[in-house]
């Protein structure tokens, strides 16, 4: 967490949407991360991480900020926003982080 506030991928300002599933390690991240920085937690309803219309319009209405899940997951839904014309939903992302797979 420290390492990501330092490089400016992360701060108090940010307004982080919680992806990922807790069977994966970076849901501690998006969700302690965000507590101790001091940032806003938006947690999706159940499955709302497969639900990608959901998450389309969650990034506008809650003017998501960060996000962070493994490539396959980021290319998928951008490829969806991309489909549905909706990528003016992603505009306000300031930090997009990858990882895993």
């Amino acid at each position: 967490m420290n390492s990501l506030v330092k490089v400016g991928k992360f701060s108090q300002n940010d307004i982080v949407v919680q992806i990922s599933r807790c069977t994966f390690d970076i849901h501690v991240d998006d969700i302690v991360g965000a507590l101790i920085i001091g940032a806003t937690l938006v947690m999706l309803r159940p499955e709302g991480n497969i639900d990608w219309q959901y998450l389309s319009t969650l990034l506008k209405e809650k003017n998501i900020t960060y996000m962070h899940s493994v490539p396959t997951y980021l290319n998928n839904f951008f490829l969806f926003l991309k489909n549905t014309n909706s990528e003016s939903n992603a505009f306000l992302l300031r930090s997009l982080c990858s990882s895993g797979e």
